[in-house]
C-alpha cells in the first residue's frame, strides 16, 4: 500500500497576514500559498517494484522453509514405520517367549525338564516384555514427533499406515545436479534476493533526485488609498539543489547487499556439488545394504521362529540354544529394519539438497 502512493508528500498549505503600513494609511495583506511536492525521477514505479521483490523473496524463503519440513515430515514417517515394525517384532517374541514357556510347563510335567529351565523361560518373557515396553514408546516417540512436524495434535498422534517402500538406487549425479540448479528452493530463494536488492539499489537511485514542488499563491496587497486592494496569483515552482544529500547511504547498502547476495548465490552453488555427491552416496549405500536384507531376511522371521519353537519341542536344541537362536534372529531382523530406516532418512536428506520428491520425479519422467 505504501509503495503504490503516488504523491510523496501531503499538499502544504501556508497562510500570512500582516497589515501595510503607509503615509497613506494602513491597510491588509494576505498571503496564501499552496504547495505540493512531487517525483520526477519514476520513484513510484521503483517502490512497487522494490514491494514485488521483497513480496518474491518473502514467498521463496517460505518455500525453503516449506519444503525443509515436506523433507522432514518424510524421515519422520518412516522412522514412525519402521519403528512400527519393531514393536510388532517385539510383539511377536513375547508371544513366542510365552509359548517357549508354556512348552518348558509341559516338559516339567512330563518329568523332560528341571525347574531351572522354567525360571529361564520366565526370565526371557520378562525380559522380552521389557523389550516391547521400550519399542512401544520409541514408536509413541516416534507418533508424536511426526505430529510436531505435520501440524497433527499431539495429544492423539498420527498412525502411520502403509510400508516404506523397496529401496532404489539414487539417479546419477548430473541428472541430480541439473534438477537441483532448477528447482531447489534455496537457489531459488538466493537468485530472488539478488533482484530484492537490485530493485531497492534502483529505488535507492532514484530517491536521490530532486523532488521539485508545485503550487500556486495568491496574494491580496491591501492599498489604503482610493484604488484599493490588488489580487496577485502566481504559479511557483520550487526545486532542491542536491548538493550535499543525495541519499548516499541507502545506496551504498543497497549496492552492497546486491554484492552479498551475488557471492552467497555463487558459494551455494559451488557447494552443491558437494552435498549432491555426499548425499547420493549415502542413499546408494544405505539402498544396497537394504536390499541384502530385505527380499530374503525380513520374511522369513516368522517361519525362522517357528522352526526354533520345533527344535526345542522335538528336543533338538535346548533351552539355552533357543535363546541365543531367537536373539540372534531379532539382532539381524533389527539391523535389517534399520537398514531400511537409513534408506529414508538418507533419501529425505537427497531430496531435501535436490529440491525435489524423488520417487514422484523419477516417475513423472518417465
Amino acid at each position: 500500500m505504501g509503495a503504490s502512493l503516488r504523491l510523496p508528500t501531503n499538499p502544504e498549505v501556508s497562510v500570512a497576514v500582516g497589515p501595510r503600513i503607509g503615509v497613506s494609511g494602513t491597510g491588509v495583506d494576505v498571503d496564501v500559498s499552496l504547495m505540493q511536492q512531487i517525483q520526477i525521477a519514476g520513484e513510484r514505479g521503483a517502490r512497487l517494484d522494490a514491494a514485488n521483490a521483497l513480496r518474491d523473496l518473502t514467498e521463496a524463503e517460505i518455500e525453503v522453509i516449506r519444503w525443509a519440513v515436506h523433507c522432514d515430515v518424510h524421515a519422520a514417517f518412516h522412522r514412525a514405520i519402521v519403528d512400527q515394525e519393531r514393536m510388532r517384532l517385539a510383539e511377536r517374541v513375547v508371544s513366542f517367549q510365552r509359548e517357549v514357556s508354556r512348552v518348558v510347563d509341559r516338559q516339567i510335567a512330563a518329568g523332560e525338564a528341571s525347574p531351572l529351565a522354567l525360571r529361564l523361560a520366565r526370565a526371557e518373557v520378562a525380559q522380552a516384555e521389557q523389550v516391547l515396553v521400550a519399542a512401544q514408546q520409541a514408536f509413541f516417540a516416534s507418533r508424536v514427533r511426526l505430529a510436531q512436524l505435520s501440524g497433527w495434535p499431539v495429544d492423539a498422534p498420527p498412525m502411520p499406515v502403509g510400508a516404506a517402500g523397496s529401496p532404489a538406487d539414487p539417479p546419477p549425479l548430473d541428472r541430480l545436479r541439473e534438477v537441483a540448479q532448477a528447482r531447489l528452493p534455496s537457489l531459488r530463494a538466493n537468485a530472488t534476493r539478488i533482484r530484492e536488492a537490485e530493485a531497492r539499489s534502483t529505488l535507492a537511485d532514484r530517491e536521490a533526485w530532486p523532488r521539485p514542488s508545485l503550487g500556486v499563491q495568491y496574494r491580496r496587497e491591501g492599498n489604503p488609498s482610493a484604488e484599493g486592494a490588488y489580487d496577485v496569483v502566481m504559479g511557483v515552482v520550487s526545486i532542491p539543489i542536491p548538493s550535499f544529500q543525495r541519499n548516499q547511504g541507502d545506496r551504498a547498502r543497497a549496492r552492497a547487499d546486491v554484492t552479498v547476495a551475488e557471492a552467497e548465490l555463487e558459494a551455494s552453488r559451488r557447494l552443491l556439488d558437494g552435498e549432491l555427491a555426499a548425499a547420493r552416496s549415502e542413499v546408494a549405500a544405505a539402498a544396497a545394504r537394504a536390499r541384502a536384507y530385505g527380499t530374503e531376511i525380513l520374511p522369513l522371521f516368522e517361519e525362522s521362529l517357528a522352526l526354533l519353537q520345533r527344535s526345542f519341542e522335538l528336543g533338538e536344541i535346548d533351552l539355552l540354544a533357543l535363546a541365543i537362536g531367537r536373539e540372534r534372529l531379532l539382532r539381524i531382523q533389527s539391523d535389517a529394519l534399520g537398514a531400511q530406516q537409513d534408506y529414508f532418512v538418507a533419501l529425505a536428506r537427497l531430496e531435501r539438497v535436490v529440491g525435489v520428491d524423488l520417487r514422484d520425479h523419477e516417475e513423472s519422467t518417465r
